[in-house]
Parts: structure tokens; C-alpha cells; sequence
């Protein structure tokens, strides 16, 4: 692993479905996953199908915890929102399985259910041989809420809520929320999480307005990297209108706004092939020439 003092890497960049087309693709296949670390906290967004390899990658650090320490071995999950193609690579997720592993999983209470509940439904006999109380990890379950910080201090693992924006003195990795009203069909969340004075923005499942989301562009204000939903191109968006997510268009328009310093073009459709993204990314590059594709080999290193 890269040595460094904060880490930012995709694992999952589609949107609705994983894909696997026989010609390959150069930016990744399968749905949302996130992961962001320092050297002792890590938390990641999302749990698509991404959040498989992301596991994986994980093992080797947990076991060599394990010969070390008896204490837990501690992973926050953090989800925009509750739609399937953000959950389906959750039961697959290996760090569920192992003893002495401790996941903190907040999540958005949706259509009046309790995130915890949501997740137990997600792994009940009748979809899955596994059920949340089988895994053999801990989990502690919370309901994200509306302008609720989670922060960590110094290199505790543990993460710290409050929701009056108070932060201790010692807090250094602070994930802030705003919540976007208009996905179908109980919104999502935005999340802002800063480090050490750099900030990364993931903004996925979204759709902007005519002229951008205020809100959206003082929350991103002058951030490091805005990842934002741009699933359509300018020609396809007209067709899905309405069903959450933005064109490319709508995506460099908002990182205009906010003066962000990189754009990545996020949550792509399964329909567009790599021409058809590359052309996307063209497209926005002619608005914001800060604009890129996101992919699954994308990762921001601070040393």
C-alpha cells in the first residue's frame, strides 16, 4: 500500500447495475463504493458492488491487526441513500465475517424505516443465507440526519457525532451531510468530508436544478475534488428527466459554481460504453476543463 496521511479511492462508479461487457471497460463496472482513510480511520460510502474488492483489499491490514492487538478492528459505512444498486455489495463485503471486526453503519431512515431496519430486510432468509446477526463482526447501527457531523479525534477509529456543528479540539477527519430532497423517492445525502484543510465532496444521485443547486454550491465550496452524479449526456438527458440523476451538463455547471479544482464525472450509465463516456467527458471538459471521468483505478493521495 501507497504510504500517505489520507487516502481517497473509488471502487464502484456505476450507476442502477454492475456491468461486465465482453469488450471490457477502462473505467469500472461496477456501482457505488467510496473509500476514504487515514492511516487509523476508515470510512467508506456506499456499499454497491465495489464494496466487494474494497473488503478484499482490507483483509490483510485486519488480520495483521489481529496478530497485534486484541482490540476491534473499527470501519465506519456511511450510504447516501437506501436504493439497491447502493446495498448489493454489502452481504458480500468480507470484514462482515470476521470476529473482532466493528462496523458503524449510518444510513438514512427512508420512507419512515429505520436505516437498521432497512439493512436487516436487505439480509433476511428470504434474499440472503446470512442474516445480520450471523455475521460474525459487530455492528452498531445510526440514522444519519440532517446537518449531523461525523467526526473523528486524533487517530481514534471511533467515530463521534454531534449535530449542532460543536467538534472537539482534536477532531481531524469531519464528514458533513446536506440532504438533497429530490431523488426518488426520499432524497439522498451529500457528503463533505474534510481533512487536514483538503475536502472532497460526493455528491451522487442527484439532479440539479436549471442554473445549479445553491445549496449544493456553498456545500462544495472550494473543495479539492467534487464527485458528482452526471450519468446522462446532453442528448440522453431529456429522455429521463425526473428520475434523480444529472446530465454532464448539470455536473461542470455546479463545479463552476462551487470553484471546485477537480470534477469527476460519477455514477455512469450501464447503457454507455467507454466511446460513449469518453464522449461525455469531452463534453464536459468544453464547460469545465477540470472535468474527468471517474474510474475504478481513480485515487487521490495526500501525503
Amino acid at each position: 500500500m501507497k504510504e500517505y496521511r489520507f487516502l481517497a479511492k473509488l471502487y464502484g462508479v456505476r450507476g442502477s447495475y454492475p456491468i461486465a461487457p465482453p469488450e471490457g471497460t477502462r473505467y469500472g463496472g461496477n456501482t457505488t463504493c467510496l473509500l476514504t482513510r487515514t492511516n487509523n480511520q476508515i470510512v467508506i460510502f456506499d456499499a454497491g458492488s465495489g464494496i466487494v474488492r474494497a473488503g478484499q483489499d482490507l483483509l490483510p491490514e485486519i488480520f495483521k491487526h489481529k496478530e497485534s492487538s486484541n482490540d476491534p478492528f473499527f470501519i465506519t459505512i456511511m450510504f447516501t441513500h437506501t436504493h439497491i444498486d447502493h446495498l448489493l455489495g454489502f452481504p458480500y463485503f468480507a470484514p462482515l465475517y470476521i470476529p473482532g471486526v466493528h462496523l458503524t453503519l449510518i444510513g438514512p431512515a427512508t420512507m419512515g424505516v429505520d436505516f437498521e431496519d432497512i439493512m436487516r430486510t436487505l439480509v433476511e432468509p428470504q434474499y440472503y443465507p446470512v442474516n445480520m446477526d450471523e455475521f460474525r463482526s459487530e455492528q452498531e447501527f445510526f440514522n444519519i440526519s440532517e446537518n449531523m457531523v461525523v467526526y473523528f479525534n486524533g487517530d481514534d477509529p471511533i467515530p463521534n457525532f454531534t449535530l449542532n456543528g460543536d467538534l472537539e479540539k482534536e477532531a481531524q477527519l469531519v464528514i458533513r451531510n446536506m440532504k438533497y430532497y429530490f431523488h426518488p423517492k426520499d432524497g439522498s445525502y451529500n457528503y463533505r468530508i474534510e481533512w487536514n484543510g483538503n475536502s472532497l465532496v460526493f455528491a451522487t444521485d442527484i439532479e440539479q436544478y436549471v442554473g445549479s443547486d445553491q445549496r449544493l454550491a456553498a456545500f462544495a465550496k472550494n473543495a479539492d475534488v467534487f464527485i458528482h452524479d452526471s450519468q446522462y449526456s446532453l442528448e440522453q438527458y431529456p429522455k429521463f428527466q425526473g428520475y434523480g440523476h444529472s446530465s454532464v451538463g448539470m455536473a461542470c455547471e455546479a463545479a463552476k459554481q462551487s470553484e471546485v479544482k477537480k470534477l469527476l464525472l460519477f455514477h455512469h450509465d450501464p447503457g454507455n460504453d467507454d466511446a460513449a463516456l469518453e464522449k461525455l467527458e469531452k463534453e464536459g471538459k468544453k464547460i469545465f476543463p477540470a472535468a474527468e471521468l471517474a474510474s475504478e483505478t481513480w485515487e487521490w493521495v495526500v501525503k
